[in-house]
């Protein structure tokens, strides 16, 4: 067992109560299942770091969990999506409970989702006000059919493209869930008409769709028909973060996924994000992450 694996264990195990089961697969560090029964189970602090993105799945029992100092509740089937904006403790399942946590490392989820990315975007600040999907019994069932595919897909050790048949199951299991999450909320969405009247929802798609083009956020604000400080203020209130904050979280998202990927040079990758040149790549780089493109490409490569 590696120290991702020992380090992922360790933390769900300790909310393990004596009668508590757990089974576990993995890809390497980019994906890590968790299947869970038992009664009672509380997972406490020291959440993971941001490099890895948390979903569960509770298909029976009751979850309770603390999320930016409110106590909330939800019955089973319930699907929680664990954004790294909010402050996440006391993760409970009361009762008998059988649920699945997932974990993805950041650049692989994005590079396993990043076609639908568009397709969401009027869904997006909805969904990350309140991550939480709670599930009709026959949609529980069609998304415990997908993760029992990528479970056993993570326990075959003979498949020669184990890493492209995990990221087309997680992108076809994130698509059922946002097709449940749509039929749920059927104003969020209607038949072939996005709702470009709200200015963060159109703010959202321009991002995910041209961040890597436009740098800047006078050029969002000029499409949104906005001022930049208005830009801002509405994504600082619904997302604690302003517009440039969210652009550049999204370039290095954008920039991480293309230096993991080795076909390419860091000026290649240079080029393809819109900079000027490897030198302003760099820089931006470093100052968002502490470290040069090639110290990560390097980190990466020995981490795998």
């Amino acid at each position: 067992m590696d120290q991702f694996e020992d380090k992922i264990s360790a933390w769900i195990r300790s909310g393990l109560s004596v009668n508590g089961k757990m089974e576990m697969a993995t890809y390497g560090n980019s994906l890590l299942m968790v299947r869970l029964a038992g009664t009672d189970f509380r997972l406490k602090e020291n959440w993971l770091p941001d490099r890895w993105h948390v979903f569960l799945q509770v298909y029976e029992g009751e979850l309770r969990l603390t999320v930016n100092a409110d106590r909330l509740g939800f019955d089973a089937p319930v699907y929680v999506d664990f954004l790294s904006r909010f402050a996440w403790s006391d993760v409970t399942l009361a009762g008998r409970y059988r649920a699945c946590i997932i974990v993805a490392e950041q650049e692989f989820f994005i590079e396993a989702t990043q076609s639908i990315r568009t397709k969401v975007t009027d869904g997006m600040m909805y969904f990350s006000q309140s991550p939480f999907t709670s599930l009709k019994e026959n949609e529980a069932i069609r998304l415990q059919q997908l993760e029992d595919v990528i479970f056993g897909t993570l326990r075959e050790e003979s498949n020669v493209f184990t890493r492209e048949l995990l990221q087309t199951m997680a992108c076809a299991w994130q698509y059922e869930l946002w097709n449940v999450f749509f039929h749920h909320h059927q104003t969020v969405r209607t038949e072939g008409k996005v709702h470009w009247n709200d200015i963060v929802s159109h703010f959202l798609y321009l991002a995910h769709t041209h961040c890597r083009e436009h740098h800047e956020v006078g050029w969002y604000a000029a499409q949104t028909g906005v001022s930049p400080d208005t830009l801002s203020a509405a994504l600082k209130r619904l997302f604690g973060k302003t517009a440039g904050i969210i652009l550049n979280e999204l370039l290095v998202n954008e920039a991480k996924v293309c230096l993991n990927n080795q076909a390419f040079s860091v000026q290649e990758v240079a080029e393809m994000l819109g900079f000027a040149d490897q030198s302003a790549f760099g820089k931006f780089f470093k100052r968002q992450c502490g470290m040069s493109p090639s110290e990560f490409r390097k980190q990466e490569n020995t981490a795998g």
